[in-house]
């Protein structure tokens, strides 16, 4: 088990880590992001737990964030891209990873030398899962970032740009290369490449796109 399935099967663990989230409130803002999760059940129940600790504290006065901090979804398996519609209605926001998302939707792990030929998150199949999960988040009205090896990436910047992604969260280093790419293309041609992108038939041809300005 791992993830929010984890934290499910051990409430008493979540429960704590909750509890220390809250806590930690106090000093500055905060925001809960839950891993794994792909069915509609896993956020309801976890929602449940949370609201629990949050009044316990409360009840308390245990000093904490004057409101409840934001809780939120990693969405990292192609359940949870598929489902996002339906945990957009009780998420305060998204994220995506990329290099998860990847790894169990194309069953393969970069760690291993053969897998890492076969992961590739230019691959059409990923670029639709991030494409549903953006649209889900829009019509909830929360907000959505991205986060992962693609992130960084600047030749996909204005690919994911089109695709709907405004917040990037990366390493350091690379910002200035990612913010370079933003500024140098419009938006009516990160469109029109998030379009071509989406109804091409494998990685190699959204390369091919990619390298063709």
């Amino acid at each position: 088990l791992r993830g929010i399935r984890l934290l499910l099967r051990h409430p008493d663990l979540f429960e704590t880590q909750l509890a220390a989230i809250l806590r930690a409130s106090a000093a500055g803002p905060v925001r809960i992001m839950l891993p794994m999760v792909g069915f509609r059940a896993e956020i309801i129940a976890a929602w449940e737990i949370y609201d629990r600790v949050w009044r316990r504290l409360k009840r308390r006065n245990v000093r904490m964030a004057e409101t409840r901090p934001p809780l939120g979804i990693m969405i990292e398996t192609p359940a949870a891209a598929l489902n996002a519609r339906h945990l957009a209605k009780h998420a305060d926001f998204f994220a995506i990873g990329t290099n998860d998302l990847t790894m169990y939707t194309l069953a393969a792990d970069r760690s291993l030398p053969v897998g890492s030929k076969l992961y590739d998150p230019l691959e059409p199949t990923i670029l639709r899962l991030i494409y549903e999960t953006v649209v889900a988040a829009a019509a909830a009205k929360i907000p959505v970032s991205l986060c992962g090896e693609l992130a960084s990436r600047p030749e996909a910047t204005p690919l994911l740009f089109g695709l709907g992604i405004r917040q990037f969260s990366m390493h350091g280093n690379a910002v200035p290369r990612v913010k370079r790419a933003i500024r140098a293309v419009s938006s009516k041609y990160c469109l029109q490449l998030a379009a071509a992108a989406l109804e091409a038939p494998d990685a190699d041809s959204v390369r091919a796109l990619l390298a063709a300005d």
